[in-house]
């Protein structure tokens, strides 16, 4: 076996962008480590979501630089814990060399696929004003696609919580946000085939909201969970 040196540390393939907020995260989000079978590296993207409503140069070369960090440590695939993030997919993924994924709305594509490019995928976001087609363009989406957009920025608590910052997060009202924002998904969209949740913090609800719907659904744990195998496939 041979052993690459000029490392501080070793056994972490993946690395997750998370901006520097104080939002609860619990297992099942991807700022939560446990919510991985296997070990990844955080860094720090100095700024906020709301950078990227419209991006800036600025905001571009915070994720660029902590992107950089991250393969300099040897991390060979990289996400992105904000949805937004995906406005810079196309560039970042050039630039730094390894697999990237802005957010899992680089999953529509691939979702489109295994839906028979027939019926409609739907995407829970965290604000449906502010995810714009340009997030979607650069995510791989195009008209041909059809999706169906539910936002979270109604939900009491998630409005609280995420939106708002708050500090006290109830998994129970979270989950009941989940579900009905799953269910107003649902009810304006006869064709649905299945879900992607742009939200990071949502996965946790994943579970719940297949069960519920009886689709299934897409998260950012899902695109992480494609990148490691990618770069670290089992043996047999």
């Amino acid at each position: 076996m041979k052993l690459e040196t000029g490392q501080a540390f070793y056994g972490q393939k993946v690395g997750i962008l998370v901006f520097s907020t104080k939002t609860p995260r619990i297992p099942g989000d991807a700022g939560h480590g446990g919510s991985f079978p296997y070990q990844v590296r955080y860094e720090i993207v100095e700024g906020g979501f709301a950078d990227l409503i419209t991006g800036s140069a600025g905001i571009k070369d915070a994720i660029l630089k902590a992107g950089q960090n991250l393969t300099r440590l040897g991390i060979r695939a990289i996400i992105g814990d904000c949805g937004m993030m995906s406005l810079y997919q196309d560039c970042l993924g050039k630039e730094l060399g390894v697999l990237f994924a802005g957010s899992s709305l680089c999953l529509i594509p691939t979702v489109w696929q295994l839906i028979g490019r027939h019926g409609t995928i739907g995407i829970i976001t965290g604000h449906s004003k502010l995810l714009g087609r340009q997030h979607l363009k650069h995510s791989g989406w195009d008209e041909d696609m059809d999706i169906s957009i539910q936002g979270m920025e109604d939900q009491k608590h998630f409005r609280e919580i995420v939106i708002e910052g708050g500090l006290h997060l109830n998994r129970e009202a979270m989950l009941k946000d989940v579900l009905e924002a799953g269910k107003k998904l649902r009810e304006k969209t006869p064709g649905l085939r299945a879900v992607i949740f742009e939200c990071s913090n949502l996965a946790t609800y994943s579970s719940a909201l297949a069960e519920e719907l009886e689709l299934p659904v897409f998260d950012t744990i899902s695109a992480a969970n494609l990148l490691e195998y990618g770069v670290h496939p089992p043996r047999y």
